[in-house]
Parts: structure tokens; sequence; C-alpha cells
């Protein structure tokens, strides 16, 4: 759901709230008196952990997938106290919502009918995301790796938004290793996952002050070669972050920088493969994908490892794929001499440094690229 959609349904929620009655089979009154108190006691937090497990349970036995949505979006309306600063409220239920919403996926695990089975799963996760409650992370990380592309890319969401990112970043040791734990289970599932869920991962392994976020990035770039080898890539925009991050850790001095330059080398070089020898194979949308992706590493990127320079847009405005080869043999390496930006691509049989990139493979008869 979109932002603007979004907005709009948690208007029509306040609407509802605020007149205290019945919410699409959820009584609210309890809740938005507790939540209006400065102070709570013993009953008003058995109230809130009240609330939690009877919205939950209206989301998961509902019939009506739309009163789904409405009960997850009821449940986020109310996760926070409208008292500025109230703590007690946000505590019980963080801890209820743990408690609750693992319980409701373990009893959503056991339905037959898996087309609801997916959707009340999907919902869950959407609902755990929208909290941005770190106490939560583990609900979602064995999601991660789903068949169903959809709970992937939202199980995913949930453990690298921005409101898990704060909480891991301003909970120190304790926060390093959580982030540390997510950043190993995303790469247990980059393989699997789409492009999608991928920028989610790039974007969160970008932020990542530890080792655990490089060691991510890394895995990232590895499927995104594999898949330009195989002719199997889809969406090349995404590899205009891929590459970006990379650069950013060429520049570092730290003991990884090369293994990240040996990685942006070689992914760069397959995206001026692909388009040089897929021009008769591939759609247009593809090739406008890919010129992109040339254009803004160009600019992005290259102008920051040497200096401002434009013969990638040139050769594109005219083009020109024996100027953009050229460029790339330039910048990259080819066969007999090593490129500016001083790439080594690891160690040949006989021992030397090899200078250039692995050559792309004709592309296969029958384009099955989208």
């Amino acid at each position: 759901m979109s932002q603007k959609y979004l907005f709009a349904a948690l208007l029509g929620v306040f609407s509802v709230l605020s007149s205290g009655v019945y919410c699409y089979g959820i009584d609210t009154r309890g809740i938005e008196v507790v939540r209006s108190k400065g102070v709570l006691d013993s009953p008003d937090l058995q109230t809130i952990d009240r609330f939690v497990a009877e919205s939950l349970d209206e989301l998961i036995h509902t019939q009506n997938f739309s009163s789904i949505a409405n009960a997850r979006s009821i449940i986020l309306a109310c996760c926070s106290s409208k008292e500025p600063g109230q703590q007690q409220y946000s505590q019980q239920f963080g801890e209820s919502a743990k408690r609750h919403i693992a319980s409701a996926i373990a009893e959503v695990e056991g339905l037959s009918d898996q087309a609801r089975k997916a959707k009340v799963l999907t919902n869950l996760l959407i609902l755990v995301d929208g909290l941005g409650d770190v106490r939560l992370v583990e609900l979602a990380l064995p999601y991660l790796k789903s068949d169903d592309k959809v709970i992937g890319y939202w199980a995913a969401h949930s453990v690298t938004n921005d409101a898990i990112y704060k909480q891991l970043d301003s909970e120190g040791l304790e926060g390093e290793k959580t982030a540390g734990r997510i950043a190993d289970e995303l790469g247990r599932a980059v393989e699997t996952s789409g492009a999608e869920t991928l920028a989610l991962m790039v974007d969160f392994a970008s932020k990542l002050k530890i080792h655990q976020g490089e060691e991510l990035l890394l895995k990232i770039a590895d499927v995104r070669i594999s898949r330009y080898e195989d002719w199997k890539v889809r969406y090349e925009l995404l590899d205009v972050d891929v590459l970006r991050e990379l650069a950013v850790k060429m520049k570092s001095s730290d003991a990884g920088a090369s293994e990240a330059g040996r990685r942006f080398g070689q992914l760069l070089s397959f995206v001026f493969q692909r388009y040089v020898k897929g021009i008769a194979h591939l759609s247009e949308v593809q090739k406008q994908r890919l010129l992109t992706v040339l254009i803004e590493t160009e600019r992005n990127c290259i102008g920051q490892l040497l200096k401002p320079q434009t013969a990638v847009k040139r050769a594109i405005a005219a083009d020109d794929s024996d100027a953009l080869m050229a460029e790339h043999n330039r910048l990259l390496g080819n066969g007999t001499k090593a490129g500016e930006l001083g790439i080594r691509y690891g160690d040949s049989n006989g021992g030397v440094s090899k200078s250039s990139p692995r050559v792309l493979a004709d592309p296969p008869a029958r384009s099955a690229q989208q």
C-alpha cells in the first residue's frame, strides 16, 4: 500500500477510534482510555495486553480479507500513547505484541488453506514492519527465505526499516550483535531474493558499521554478477546502488577495499558487456536500464574514484559501442593491460595477478530476459 493510501486508511481509523466504538469487531473503548493516561497501573497494562490479543485474534480469524488490513491498521493506530514520553504504554504494547504475534504466526502456520495462510502471514509481517520494534525482529527472520516472494519482501522490510536501524544504532554492543544477526540471516537469503528485496538489503548493508554489513554487500554483488553471467539478471537498475556502495568501500582504507574492488570491476564490466553483446537480444527497457547504470556509475563512482569524466556518456550519446568498450578497457582493463582503476581480479593459474575482468559469454539463442 502506498503512503498516500495508507495515510487515508489511517485517517479513517482514527476518526472511528475517536468515537470509542467497536471497529471491525475490535473494541477500542478501553484502549483509548489507557492511551490518554499519563501513569498506568496494573489493570491498564492488562487492558493493553487484552487489546493486542483480541485485535490479533480478529486479524487472523476474520474471513473478509479487507477486514484483515483494517484490523492491522487499528493495531498500528493504537500502538503508542497519546501522552508524550509515556514509556509504560509502549513497553507493554511491545511485549504484548511480541507474545501474541508469535502465537498468531504459530496458529496461521497450521492452516491448510495455502492462499489464506499466505495472505494472513503477509499482513502479520506488514504489522511487524509498521510497529518498528526491534523486539519483534526474531519473528520475521525465519521468513526471509520464504518461497513466497511477497512474504520474503515484507520479512526483509520489517528487519531493515529505518525504525529498526535507529534502535540498533542506539543500543551499543547489544545493537551491534542484533545487527550482525540480521545481516547474517539476510546473507543466507540473498540467492533466493528478488531485486526488490535485494534493494532493501543493499540499503541496510550500507548503513551498518560492522563487518557483517560489508559481507552482506559482497554476497549481493556476487549474486548479481552470477545472474549477469547466466543472462538471467532482472531489473538492472538495482546495480546503480550496488556499484555505488562497492565504490564507497573501494575508497576506504580497510582490508576489504580490494574485495569490494574486484566485485565493482566485474559487475560493472558485465553491465558494459551485457549492453554491447545484447543489443539485438534485449528489450528497449532493458537496454535503457543498462545505459542508466553506466551513466550513473560514471558520474557517482568513477568520478569519485578517479576524476569527473564523461567518456561513457559521450559514447552512449553517439551510439558508439566501440567507444563504449574502449572506455571499459581503459577503466577496467583488458587481456594485456590493467585498467586505470587499478583493480586486480584474482590470481591466474601462473600466479600472476589478473588485470582484466571475465568475458561475458554471448547471449543464449532465445533470451528469457524481462
